[in-house]
């Protein structure tokens, strides 16, 4: 029992001494230092990294819900708002389908500016987008990401949700 335990005191002193040499070492050389300092730049790169593919996910699936999902709906929604509006005239009185008529091509112009809107932002994020990932430094990405791409992301969403609203 004794061997055992005075090899597990070797063992451990052993491991210590490498450890101290090791400080004393890196103390010298400004090992030590350089490596806690790269290993807080991977951490905040990783973050920044983690951020932006965050981002990056949502622009790319926003983009794709607008341009293949919301906008075939609102072409569809816009068709049956003229026919509606056709089928006015012979079936109410003309005062009645007057009315009906106003009030659908007010509805189809409201629904024409958000379609420009989630167009236009759309495009203007994606170029935006394609800028940004050319650079290099994972910081300098999610500022200009923060800056440049954003704001389009905030002005599309506003206008998908005003579209949803006025087609479902």
């Amino acid at each position: 029992m004794s061997t055992v335990r005075f090899s597990l005191v070797t063992v451990a002193t052993k491991s210590w001494v490498a450890e101290a040499w090791e400080k004393v070492i890196s103390g010298l050389f400004g090992g030590h230092a350089m490596s806690e300092t790269n290993m807080e730049e991977g951490l905040c790169e990783s973050k920044w990294e983690t951020e932006l593919r965050k981002l990056q996910n949502e622009v790319h699936s926003l983009c794709h819900q607008a341009i293949y999902q919301l906008l075939p709906m609102a072409g569809a929604y816009q068709q049956s708002l003229l026919d509606e509006s056709l089928q006015a005239y012979s079936v109410y009185s003309p005062e009645e389908a007057e009315q009906v008529f106003r009030k659908g091509n007010q509805t189809l112009e409201n629904i024409k500016g958000h379609i420009s809107g989630i167009r236009y932002n759309a495009s203007k994020m994606r170029a935006a987008n394609r800028q940004v990932n050319k650079l290099e430094d994972m910081h300098a990405k999610a500022i200009m990401y923060h800056n440049s791409v954003k704001p389009y992301m905030d002005t599309l969403h506003y206008h998908m949700e005003q579209l949803k609203a006025i087609v479902k």
